[in-house]
């Protein structure tokens, strides 16, 4: 899958969301040994012949996803940004603010703005989900003028 932006949790660094080329909205948590796939290896890659190797380059780790958005119910087209909803802005009534960040928005070109509750990403939470767990926006907005 094709990441098209992403974003790492303000709140809890250690989790990364993406949007992908599809439309669909995944989460990663990069602390978590239980979504390890493998350690990769750096790169082979041809060196010109006055090219010093690089010691800096870290090696790649490949995550299988925390959580992944419902395709039905994902964006039609790729997400072309993720941004936080500011603490101080209240998008769910219904709970009281905690004072923590847990909404953000992704907009795509299908002109839907969605606005996703990550309050359901947790590790431990998913942990007891017996069936396949699949995110659905908390809101969605559709932008396009409606004639």
């Amino acid at each position: 899958m094709e990441i098209t932006t992403i974003e790492f949790h303000p709140e809890s660094p250690r989790v990364v969301i993406g949007g992908a080329i599809n439309g669909q909205v995944i989460s990663w948590d990069l602390g978590s040994a239980d979504h390890r796939i493998t350690a990769g290896r750096k790169p082979t890659t041809a060196k010109m012949p006055d090219e010093e190797e690089d010691k800096t380059q870290q090696t790649a780790v490949k995550l299988k996803q925390l959580i992944l958005s419902n395709i039905e119910r994902s964006h039609k087209s790729y997400v072309s940004d993720i941004q936080f909803v500011p603490k101080n802005i209240r998008v769910d009534k219904r709970t009281n603010p905690d004072g923590k960040q847990h909404f953000f928005m992704s907009c795509s070109e299908d002109g839907y703005v969605n606005i996703w509750d990550t309050r359901t990403i947790t590790a431990d939470e998913l942990k007891s989900y017996t069936k396949r767990f699949e995110w659905t926006p908390f809101v969605s907005i559709n932008l396009f003028r409606m004639d």
